[in-house]
């Protein structure tokens, strides 16, 4: 629907858009492999209107597959690592196991949260500003503000002291070396 400025795709391989309702920020970097496809996909058939809503500064790794039937909302600073799963849906329902999605609740990644590699996120999960979700871990409840949860289920196993400074991924688009380096290769 929308692309903000400098949306960063390096080299599209095996990257799959599928949907009308999905809109991305600036500074947006989708990182993609020859060797996994990478996937935004915003249901749109069988009575969906999914919609998938990507803030600024996000980084999303290779092999990322975010499946929207209702709507998923990452906020700005979110770094996703590869292989991350998020689903708004179960796809099918326990008894009627043919007709799509079955049920479906919103998903909602708060400004600056960390997805660890391979977790994945289930519908109806609220995950906190700052927050991280660890390695190959599986979130099926939400998540407060400013922790660190990990494990299958997912449960709090730390959290950030709010004290101290946090670099974001804002300070990197608003770092001179950076645009310089940019203002650079958009000039070759």
């Amino acid at each position: 629907k929308s692309v903000g400025k400098n949306l960063d795709i390096n080299k599209p391989w095996n990257i799959d858009i599928y949907g009308n309702k999905i809109t991305l920020g600036n500074n947006v970097h989708l990182r993609t492999s020859k060797n996994v496809i990478t996937q935004l996909c915003a249901w749109n058939r069988n009575g969906c209107d999914g919609e998938i809503s990507i803030g600024n500064n996000v980084l999303i790794s290779p092999g990322v597959k975010i499946l929207a039937s209702k709507k998923i909302v990452i906020g700005s600073n979110v770094m996703i690592a590869s292989n991350v799963y998020i689903s708004d849906s179960d796809w099918h329902e326990t008894y009627d196991r043919v007709s799509t999605p079955g049920p479906s609740k919103e998903v909602y990644i708060s400004e600056n949260a960390w997805i660890g590699e391979g977790s994945k996120i289930s519908k109806g999960v609220k995950i906190g500003k700052n927050s991280i979700i660890g390695l190959g871990s599986i979130v099926v409840s939400n998540v407060p503000d400013n922790s660190i949860f990990g494990g299958n289920p997912a449960k709090k196993i730390g959290e950030i002291d709010t004290n101290k400074p946090m670099k974001t991924r804002e300070d990197l688009f608003l770092n001179k070396d950076y645009k310089n380096l940019m203002n650079f290769l958009i000039k070759e």
